[in-house]
């Protein structure tokens, strides 16, 4: 989908009518990460959560750090958004549900986390449905897509999407003592994985033996050797550290990472149409401007991490894709057959109109 249609489709949804300065002088102050908040006495400010490290190129806090720059551009800071980075508010599932009943104004969430409660989003989990970053940005800013999700947000979840999805890249394989350069190396690896079903159905697919463990003690289990390879991004290696620990970075690339900027749904309809519509042009130009740092990130991040010692490899991805083709079939019936077939058709669109 192109930019402006994109566009008109968040702006539209708040009935943004004009931008205009709204504030007056205001000062700084740091606010829980070291970012910048507004401190003008009048400012509606507003708490958002993100599971990611305070860093400034982190796909996560860049975004929030841009949104809240935008939103200082667009009316003085009458609305900013506090940052609360690394789990401060819990994990992932814990921020979703505090978002949900309104203990926590907003948050960054991950795809694969929200899909366990959104069944039809497991869609964007399932592996090697799409080829390029291209193709899942299409899809997840598709109105027909969105006409199907957003009414689930908003009256299962009580949240609404104020941005449209970010961009983290592909989920990549960092291994420590072994290489996987041929599909035949994956066998019985004992592999990190998000707490995802899908997630954990492929890695079984690929011949690994898929483990759960807690983020915030990724580093420790890679380093001590309780595991033999995390799945993960680039990027989110080079800023948690992770690439310290590793010796190789595989590029099997079967999911997406994805992230939802969402709000409280009760704190969306306490604020005016204007201050709607200044929330909805921040949030679009911050997550427009978050994947195109996020691509440089990660040519960035991949020569930082080869200088650094680790070794990248990209196999023939055709025995994986055969290898995981069942998950799809397995998860469909929770997608659901019409919305996944829909999802299909679009992304075969997209590829056609290439």
């Amino acid at each position: 989908m192109k930019l402006r249609k994109i566009c008109a489709l968040f702006l539209a949804s708040s009935l943004l009518l004009s931008v205009a300065a709204c504030a007056p002088n205001t000062t700084v102050e740091s606010n829980n990460d070291g970012g910048e908040t507004s401190a003008n006495t009048e400012a509606k400010v507003f708490t958002i959560g993100h599971s990611n490290p305070a860093d400034p190129d982190d796909q996560y806090h860049y975004f929030c750090e841009q949104l809240n720059k935008n939103l200082q551009e667009i009316c003085d800071g009458a609305i900013q958004f506090e940052i609360f980075s690394d789990s401060q508010f819990g994990t992932e599932t814990e921020m979703f549900q505090a978002v949900s009943d309104g203990s926590l104004d907003a948050v960054c969430i991950s795809n694969n986390i929200v899909s366990g409660s959104i069944p039809q989003l497991q869609v964007l989990d399932l592996p090697y449905f799409f080829d390029s970053e291209d193709e899942y940005q299409f899809l997840v800013d598709n109105e027909d897509f969105l006409n199907e999700i957003t009414p689930i947000y908003e009256g299962t979840w009580n949240m609404h999407q104020f941005a449209p999805v970010l961009d983290a890249s592909w989920r990549t394989l960092f291994t420590k003592g072994k290489a996987v350069k041929t599909f035949e190396d994956m066998k019985d690896l004992k592999v990190r994985v998000t707490t995802n079903r899908v997630h954990e159905a492929a890695y079984k697919a690929l011949g690994t033996i898929p483990s759960v463990i807690a983020w915030n003690e990724c580093y420790t289990a890679f380093q001590q050797g309780v595991i033999d390879g995390l799945d993960v991004g680039v990027p989110i290696a080079a800023t948690m550290g992770f690439y310290e620990v590793s010796d190789y970075c595989t590029r099997v690339n079967p999911f997406p990472i994805l992230c939802w900027p969402m709000i409280n749904m009760d704190v969306w309809n306490s604020l005016t149409e204007e201050e709607q519509g200044w929330i909805t042009e921040a949030g679009y130009d911050a997550a427009m401007a978050q994947r195109t740092h996020q691509r440089e990130m990660e040519v960035s991040f991949t020569e930082m991490e080869e200088e650094a010692g680790i070794e990248f490899f990209e196999p023939d991805l055709t025995p994986f894709k055969e290898a995981t083709a069942s998950v799809r079939d397995q998860f469909k019936p929770e997608i659901g057959e019409d919305f996944y077939t829909m999802c299909v058709n679009l992304v075969e669109e997209y590829r056609a109109g290439k």
